[in-house]
């Protein structure tokens, strides 16, 4: 017992001190092993899958590759996938073991995914290289594609850096994503990047500009209505974002931003800014707006590109209009990228300081999580008393548009589908208005990787179907594109 016990310090030891994700699942397989769990994960029945029903889904997938049958293959294919999505998205399937799920899973999405490219290389009866890639691009419509939200954060948000290049290492970066407040600034870099530049900017986070706070002195502050320099933090944006519009950087990185801005006039609804929505708008602009706290800094109007004049000049955008934080009112604006996006699966990495200490995941349970819930609750409850007792007020002043804030960040939803949270470490809160120093840098990038490994297993099988429809749209694409060649040269 003595023995076992040792072991599994060293090995929880290795696990928390791990450098990559190699070190972390050699530690984490040999954890499941000591406990038992690496036998659940080759279990044939779990209670959890219709173990049977996929098995035999399977086999009917393998017979119609064997027979060249890919109109039977499809219609297979679309009742297997309907059939066992929402089991193959239960999150219990990986609060078991820390190294992985069922091998039925990936068994399952094995044969998924060789069917999918099985349609996609052979031939169907009548149907031309054109006619399917519409049908793909269709059946990928209808399935939807996952996107990363970034939260905001302050000087936790570097941590969103590290979660992103746990992702980008691992190929499972999503290529839509949103984010607001200092979500928006990591959020921005990546996506005004091409593939080239975003592997420079994780190979050498020293080079980023960290220098995004000044505080002004107590008289200026008091004369400005606000704590911090602007000129300060659109210094460190710029010269990390440049200055590209939403189209701009959508064309030149192949990613799809997403920027969440709040109004400061109660009757202005949020907005969600991207190239669709909102394409001449400036990211610069847009991210100044997400990161504008009310009482650290001030309003922000956004800026557009001006169509008129030369490529870099500027125009204001709604210019009636002033926002601020996009986590006041859209931290994770998960209805609206749904709709937007076709947006299927949404992975969220949390870092506000204000939500952190009370996030509550599916795999935690007893009395801590409990009194998290309830404390969340017990807040909203009293805001929204608050806030309906100012509203019945003929001289409300200023309280009320400060009670709809906070009653309209304690309502909102925090949590996405799959979630990796900053860790609630109350000794790091000291820096959580402040420059990050080299050391700092380090750290919250550290804390971002080791927060998203013991995630990815299911990050990983949970967009891998997503992935394989766009390795087949690209096929199709590609031969559509030989074809067209072929026959002008004929």
């Amino acid at each position: 017992m003595k023995h076992t016990s040792k072991t599994r310090r060293q090995l929880q030891q290795q696990l928390d001190q791990a450098e990559d994700y190699g070190q972390w699942c050699a530690a984490a397989a040999a954890l499941d092993e000591l406990d038992g769990l690496l036998a659940w994960r080759e279990q044939e029945e779990t209670g959890m899958l219709h173990e049977s029903l996929m098995r035999q889904h399977m086999s009917l997938m393998e017979q119609c590759r064997q027979d060249g049958d890919t109109r039977r293959l499809i219609r297979v294919l679309q009742e297997s996938l309907y059939r066992h999505l929402g089991e193959l998205s239960n999150p219990d399937l990986y609060a078991v073991a820390r190294s992985g799920t069922n091998r039925l899973v990936g068994e399952f999405l094995d044969a998924v995914e060789i069917s999918m490219a099985f349609i996609c290389d052979h031939p169907i009866p009548d149907v031309t290289t054109a006619r399917k890639l519409k049908l793909f691009r269709d059946a990928e419509r209808v399935y939807g594609r996952p996107a990363l939200m970034l939260s905001g954060g302050a000087a936790f948000g570097i941590y969103h850096i590290g979660v992103t290049r746990a992702l980008w290492r691992q190929g499972l970066l999503p290529d839509v994503m949103a984010g607001s407040s200092m979500g928006a600034i990591v959020a921005g870099a990546i996506c005004t990047r091409d593939d080239q530049e975003l592997a420079n900017f994780f190979e050498y986070p020293e080079r980023i500009h960290v220098n995004a706070f000044r505080w002004l002195g107590v008289t200026e502050a008091l004369r400005a209505g606000h704590a911090m320099d602007p000129q300060q933090l659109q210094k460190h944006i710029r010269y990390n974002l440049g200055s590209a519009s939403f189209r701009e950087a959508y064309e030149h990185s192949g990613r799809t931003l997403n920027i969440s801005v709040s109004p400061t006039r109660t009757q202005q609804k949020p907005r969600l800014l991207n190239w669709l929505s909102s394409p001449a708008v400036l990211v610069d602009s847009a991210v100044m707006a997400s990161c504008a706290v009310p009482g650290i800094f001030p309003p922000v109007t956004l800026r557009a590109r001006d169509s008129d004049g030369d490529s870099g000049s500027s125009v204001p955008y709604m210019p009636t209009e002033s926002w601020i934080d996009g986590s006041v009112h859209g931290d994770l604006p998960l209805m609206r990228m749904a709709r937007l996006h076709n947006v299927n699966k949404t992975i969220v990495s949390q870092a506000n300081p204000h939500v952190v200490p009370f996030i509550s995941n599916h795999d935690q349970s007893g009395l801590t999580s409990w009194a998290k819930r309830a404390a969340v609750s017990l807040a909203h409850g009293q805001l929204a008393t608050a806030l309906k007792l100012t509203r019945q007020s003929p001289h409300p002043g200023i309280i009320r548009p400060l009670i709809e804030q906070a009653n309209a960040m304690t309502s909102q939803e925090y949590l996405g589908d799959i979630n990796i949270h900053f860790p609630a470490k109350p000794s790091l809160y000291l820096k959580v208005l402040s420059n990050p120093s080299p050391e700092d840098l380090e750290m919250f990038i550290n804390l971002g990787e080791q927060a998203t490994w013991p995630r990815l297993a299911m990050i990983k099988d949970q967009t891998r179907i997503s992935r394989a429809f766009d390795r087949c749209i690209q096929r199709l694409e590609a031969d559509l594109e030989k074809e067209d060649k072929d026959t002008t040269a004929q």
